[in-house]
C-alpha cells in the first residue's frame, strides 16, 4: 500500500514538473518579440554643377635669382654691400677685383689702335696742297735739268765730231742726260701720285690694321672687365660671401641676389588634377606671415612636367594684391580644378566603409535597406560626389546607417526622433550583441 502510494506520488510529481516547464517554455516564447524596423533619416540623391577645389601648400621662390662668381684670381678691391641692401638698376657695380696688369694691356693696346688709326685718317685724307705744290716744283726743276743735259749732249757730240773734244766726253753728257730724264719720270709719278691720292688697296691695308689695333683693344677690355662684376637686374642682395680684402678665385662666389618682382607662389598640385589647371586660374592665397588675409592670385606657369618623387606638376601663381613678399614664406593656395556639370551628390554621412575596406551606403529600396558599393569623387563640405554605383534620384540613409544590415527593414522618422533613436540602438548593440544578432 505505502509501495503504490510512493510510486503515484512520483508521477504526480513528474507531471508536476512537466507541466511548468511547458508553461515556462510558453510564457519565454510568449514574451519574445518581434524586432521594429530600424527608424533612419534619408536624403535624395542629386545632380549639380560641381567645381573641384584644390588646396594645397608652396613657397614663395624668386624666379630670377643670382649668384655672382669670379672669373679671374685677384684680391677684393670693391664691395660696400651688406645683405638687404637695394640694388637701383641693372648695370651697377657690385664687386671689383684688383688687376692692375689687365689695365696695363688695355693702356698698350689702346695707343696701338691710335696709331694705326692716325696712320688711316692721314691716309685717307690725301696729298696736302703744300706737297702737290713742292711735287710740281720739283717736277719743272728736272724739266730744266733735263733740256739743258740734252742741249749739252748735242753741243759736246758736234765738239767731239770736229775733233775738238775727247770722245769720253760724249759718253758722260749722254749718262747725265740719261739721269735727268730719269728723275724727270720720278718727279712726273711722284705728282701724279698726289694728286689722284691712295689707292683702294693702301687704304684697305690701314684699315686692316686699324681692326686689328682694335680687336686687342677688345680682349684687353675683355680681361679687365671680368674683375668688375654688375648687377643683371634691380634687386635686393640676399647674401654676401666676401669681404674688401678677400682673394677671389675662379669659381668663388662672391654675392647672391634677387628680383623682388619675380617672387611667385611656387607649389605642386596632384597629379589627378593636374591636367585640368590652365595658365591665368584664379587662385587664393593665404600667407602665415599675414595671419588672417587672403590674397588674390592667378596661375602664371605651369611645368610640363610630372615629378617623379612626389607625382605632382608644379605650378607658379602670381599675386595680384599688393603685399610685401619675402623668399622662403609658407603658402597655402587655393584654386579650381575639375569641373562636373552633372556631378551626382549625396551627404557625407551616408557613406560608410566595411571592415574589408571598401565604400558602401544604403539605398532605400520597398522599404528595406539595400547595401550599395559605390565610388566616390570630390569632397565639399558636407557633400561627397559619387562617380560609380548610385543614380540621381535614388534616396539613401544618411541617419542611422551604423547598424543597418543588408535587406533589413527601416522606416523614415525625423531628424531628432532618428538620431536618438539610432544613438539608444547603439547603446542596446553594446550591451546585448547577442540580443542585436537575434
Amino acid at each position: 500500500m505505502k509501495e503504490r502510494r510512493s510510486v503515484l506520488m512520483v508521477i504526480v510529481t513528474c507531471c508536476m514538473v512537466l507541466i511548468m516547464v511547458g508553461g515556462c517554455g510558453k510564457t519565454e516564447q510568449s514574451g519574445r518579440k518581434s524586432k521594429p524596423a530600424a527608424l533612419v533619416k534619408t536624403a535624395v540623391a542629386e545632380t549639380t554643377n560641381l567645381v573641384e577645389l584644390i588646396e594645397t601648400t608652396g613657397d614663395i621662390v624668386a624666379v630670377n635669382t643670382v649668384t655672382l662668381e669670379a672669373t679671374v684670381e685677384g684680391p677684393i678691391a670693391c664691395c660696400p654691400w651688406r645683405e638687404g641692401d637695394c640694388v637701383e638698376r641693372a648695370g651697377m657695380k657690385l664687386i671689383e677685383i684688383h688687376r692692375p696688369l689687365y689695365r696695363q694691356e688695355l693702356a698698350a693696346a689702346e695707343a696701338v689702335r691710335d696709331l694705326a688709326q692716325a696712320k688711316l685718317d692721314d691716309l685717307k685724307a690725301g696729298a696736302r696742297p703744300e706737297e702737290i705744290s713742292q711735287a710740281r716744283e720739283t717736277l719743272r726743276h728736272f724739266e730744266d735739268c733735263t733740256a739743258f743735259a740734252e742741249a749739252d749732249l748735242k753741243r759736246i757730240r758736234s765738239l767731239v765730231a770736229s775733233g775738238t773734244l775727247p770722245a769720253e766726253m760724249a759718253e758722260r753728257a749722254r749718262v747725265d742726260f740719261v739721269k735727268c730724264q730719269t728723275q724727270l719720270g720720278s718727279a712726273r709719278e711722284e705728282l701724279a701720285m698726289l694728286e689722284a691720292g691712295p689707292t683702294v688697296t693702301e687704304i684697305a691695308v690701314a684699315q686692316a690694321a686699324v681692326d686689328e689695333a682694335e680687336s686687342r683693344v677688345g680682349l684687353a677690355q675683355a680681361r679687365l672687365d671680368e674683375c668688375s662684376l654688375v648687377a643683371p637686374f634691380p634687386g635686393i642682395i640676399t647674401e654676401v660671401y666676401v669681404r674688401v680684402g678677400d682673394l677671389a678665385t675662379p669659381r668663388a662666389k662672391l654675392l647672391k641676389m634677387i628680383d623682388p618682382t619675380s617672387l611667385v607662389v611656387r607649389t605642386g598640385l596632384p597629379e589627378s588634377s593636374s591636367a585640368h589647371i590652365r595658365t591665368g586660374t584664379a587662385a587664393t592665397v593665404t600667407l602665415d606671415a599675414f595671419s588672417g588675409q587672403k590674397f588674390k592670385a592667378r596661375i602664371s606657369r605651369i611645368y610640363p612636367r610630372i615629378e617623379a618623387d612626389s607625382r605632382t606638376r608644379i605650378v607658379e601663381a602670381e599675386l595680384i594684391d599688393p603685399v610685401e613678399l619675402l623668399p622662403r614664406m609658407f603658402a597655402r593656395i587655393k584654386t579650381q580644378g575639375r569641373v562636373f556639370d552633372d556631378a551626382v551628390m549625396v551627404p557625407t554621412k551616408s557613406i560608410t566603409t566595411t571592415p574589408r575596406g571598401q565604400t558602401v551606403l544604403f539605398v532605400v529600396q520597398d522599404g528595406k535597406a539595400v547595401q550599395r558599393k559605390v565610388t566616390t569623387g570630390i569632397e565639399q563640405a558636407d557633400m561627397i560626389q559619387i562617380t560609380e554605383g548610385l543614380q540621381a534620384g535614388e534616396v539613401v540613409v544618411t541617419v542611422g546607417n551604423l547598424n543597418l544590415r543588408d535587406g533589413i527593414a527601416i522606416r523614415v522618422g525625423n531628424a531628432a526622433e532618428t538620431g536618438a533613436k539610432a544613438g539608444a540602438a547603439q547603446s542596446m548593440e553594446a550591451e546585448n550583441p547577442e540580443g542585436s544578432e537575434a
